[in-house]
């Protein structure tokens, strides 16, 4: 089954958990990651059906009282995506290079890392999203160097330059590299 899913970042801890609150009251919507973020932020993921995720998220941003950071609804989201959100992934191994992406909001950075891994040939190896990383979203990226770029590419057509951190290409890593990142 296709699930959408649909994000709400804060600049208040408080104001967040309490819009959590209303829209799992107000949808039907599960929610799939709900935790304070750095530097006090706090991020609300949730998944349903496209319209309960439209409904929830347009909720949630209409009562945010200039406390919401970044927003998005995604549909027909990777899988491999939400399975980043509970730390299982598909590939278990590194193939010829290693690519990382730096966003500077957690919102943003999921929709792009969706759109590259439509978009290019590539397998999501790790995820990290914002917990002591000052607020960034990070995302390793595994495949052909030709595959990685023409992703990194596409992300970067994608973001602006506020909300674009940093990239890293890693041709043929090293064991040593390998065995953390995997």
């Amino acid at each position: 089954m296709i699930r959408s899913i649909g994000a709400l970042e804060f600049r208040s801890i408080s104001k967040g958990i309490e819009i959590g609150d209303q829209i799992v009251k107000k949808a039907n919507v599960e929610i799939i990651y709900f935790r304070t973020l750095c530097p006090g932020r706090f991020l609300i993921i949730v998944t349903g059906d496209e319209g309960a995720v439209d409904e929830a998220i347009g909720y949630g941003e209409a009562q945010s009282e200039k406390s919401l950071i970044d927003s998005f609804r995604l549909h027909a989201v990777t899988p491999a995506i939400i399975e980043g959100f509970k730390n299982k992934y598909e590939m278990k191994k590194v193939s010829d290079a290693i690519g990382i992406i730096e966003t500077n909001k957690v919102c943003t950075g999921i929709e792009v890392l969706d759109h590259m891994l439509k978009a290019s040939d590539v397998k999501l190896i790790k995820l990290q999203l914002a917990l002591c990383i000052g607020g960034k979203l990070v995302f390793t990226v595994t495949g052909a160097v030709s595959s990685i770029e023409y992703g990194f590419q596409e992300v970067k057509n994608k973001l602006s330059a506020s909300e674009y951190a940093n990239r890293a290409l890693i041709p043929s890593p090293s064991e040593e590299i390998k065995k953390y990142l995997v």
